[in-house]
């Protein structure tokens, strides 16, 4: 009869541990779920102003670039002709991408190259045989600064020049950057470009 008690007794401390284990997970359980539920709240909060951070910054578009036949027309009238007169055009990657393009005028080879992505012309090199003067320094100086005008080039200032054979050899200094440079050769009897050379180009 104890022996059967004993167990009862027993029984009932194990249910009332049961018990009580039963509400200690639950508080628990509920107190981890409650902690669980702001967690979640405050990630999407988050990920609520991470997006409208997101949308509030700027897009930034890709670099414009032009194409052959734009690039085409500004060589043509950078070199001051009134028509198409370059025979072929190649691609070049060194040290900016750029198209030149050739043609053999006066009887000599002429090259100009145009940055495909200012659209500047970042060379040029006419090879042909410089006649008598027609024209002062002055008047090639005023042709140099169009010619550079025509090629991309603005807000550029005189730096130094001096005359050669036929020729003016002027140096522009840009006003908005010192180091950048452009010097220029402009032959006197016909006041067209002979020569461009920049800072950035090494052709």
């Amino acid at each position: 009869m104890k022996q059967k008690r004993f167990i009862s007794l027993l029984l009932c401390l194990q249910f009332a541990v049961l018990i009580l284990l039963g509400g200690f997970l639950h508080q628990r359980y509920t107190t981890l779920l409650d902690r669980v539920e702001t967690l979640y709240v405050l990630m999407e909060n988050t990920k609520t102003q991470a997006d409208i951070a997101l949308c509030d910054l700027p897009v930034f578009a890709p670099l414009q670039t032009i194409g052959v036949e734009a690039a085409h027309q500004r060589a043509v009238t950078f070199m001051g002709f009134g028509k198409q007169i370059f025979s072929h055009v190649e691609y070049d990657m060194h040290p900016l991408a750029a198209y030149k393009f050739h043609a053999r005028v006066d009887g000599g080879d002429l090259l100009v190259k145009v940055c495909q992505e200012s659209g500047q012309v970042l060379h040029a090199e006419n090879k042909r045989e410089v006649q008598r003067s027609h024209l002062t320094k002055e008047e090639g100086l005023d042709a140099a600064a169009s010619a550079l005008a025509r090629g991309g080039y603005d807000e550029m200032e005189l730096a130094h020049f001096q005359t050669d054979a036929n020729r003016v050899i002027a140096t522009f200094s840009s006003v908005c950057e010192t180091e950048s440079q452009v010097e220029i050769v402009i032959g006197l009897d016909n006041g067209r470009v002979m020569g461009l050379f920049t800072t950035s180009d090494e052709a």
